[in-house]
């Protein structure tokens, strides 16, 4: 029996690089419901919402286009430090690797397109399923969210990215070059 964790069918998997943790600093990754109890048992809570209030944020979320219409299926994410960075990042290291979030430990920074929509779509899937049903991660969402509780927006999280990352290889370009 392997160890290797899977989700709908995914292998996890396994990267440290400076571009997949870029994420970690600027997009913390969605969990999906079963990361509720994963990552809260792991953390040594026995209360879901102490859980959630401690560590998660209510994110708008993606935007999915369905039959044509796009729509925002809601997310949580780990909170943030002062610089933005995931909470859980530290030492440039994710400090709950085993347990991280669905969507920071089945993707990595060079997958294929592909295979990324894939996974992200059958994690979403997943939350939009508990949405429609009113379940606890819904519910911990509105929350969160009613108590100011929120993430920046993908969107906006991913500029900041970019921008910075723009900004960090102008500075490199400009830099001398060591013979």
């Amino acid at each position: 029996m392997s160890n290797v964790r899977t989700e709908f069918g995914f292998e996890r998997t396994e990267c440290s690089c400076e571009e997949c943790t870029r994420y970690c600093v600027y997009l913390p990754g969605a969990l999906i419901p079963t990361d509720l109890d994963a990552i809260s048992a792991h953390l040594g809570y026995d209360d879901i919402v102490r859980f959630a209030v401690e560590n998660l944020l209510a994110s708008p979320g993606a935007i999915v286009s369905i039959n044509g219409f796009r729509i925002r299926v809601p997310t949580l994410v780990p909170q943030r430090g002062p610089g933005g960075a995931c909470k859980f990042l530290r030492d440039n290291r994710c400090s709950i690797h085993a347990h991280a979030p669905y969507s920071c430990a089945f993707f990595r920074a060079e997958q294929d397109q592909r295979e990324a929509g894939a996974r992200s779509l059958r994690g979403l899937q997943a939350i939009a399923r508990e949405w429609s049903a009113g379940g606890i991660y819904a519910r911990l969402w509105m929350l969160l969210h009613s108590m100011g509780l929120v993430a920046p927006s993908p969107i906006e999280a991913r500029e900041r990215m970019r921008r910075e990352m723009q900004e960090k290889k102008k500075r490199a370009d400009g830099m001398p070059r060591k013979a």
